[in-house]
């Protein structure tokens, strides 16, 4: 079944992947400019030689560097109709990595930070010039910027 859905997508990768190289350019370039104290993690820049998906553009939003909790930020984006992807916690605040591995978040703070901290922004080869307008807009009131 998987299979049968990849056969009929493959005509429309190379768009798609343009799509989301203007996406990932048009966030990259709308979030450069934020002030101190009102700043989100951006994704780090693409390795030469390599071909990146662009299939997630996953940002920090630390309260200190950002003005805004990670949890502020996703409740102020939902109220302004704008999705986003919330991740999940580092491998040492799970369960099973704590009993069985014995691992404790505190021994890992920098990866328990940064799993609170990290959300991921719309890119969908399908979102119109608008919806990526509406996206930068969103964080920035978020942020306090706008």
């Amino acid at each position: 079944l998987q299979a049968a859905l990849g056969l009929h997508q493959l005509p429309r990768v190379d768009a798609y992947h343009a799509r989301r190289e203007q996406i990932w350019s048009a966030y990259d370039a709308a979030f450069a400019d934020l002030p101190a104290g009102r700043r989100i993690g951006l994704p780090a820049p693409q390795e030469p030689d390599t071909l990146h998906a662009r299939h997630l553009y996953s940002v920090m939003v630390d309260e200190e560097t950002s003005g805004i909790t990670r949890d502020g930020f996703l409740m102020a984006m939902t109220r302004q109709g704008i999705g986003v992807g919330v991740h999940y916690l580092s491998l040492p605040e799970h369960p099973y990595y704590q009993q069985r591995l014995g691992w404790r978040p505190e021994d890992f703070p920098h990866a328990a930070r940064l799993g609170r901290a990290t959300v991921s922004l719309p890119i969908s080869a399908r979102l119109t010039d608008g919806d990526v307008g509406d996206v930068v807009l969103a964080v920035r009131r978020c942020l306090g910027v706008e």
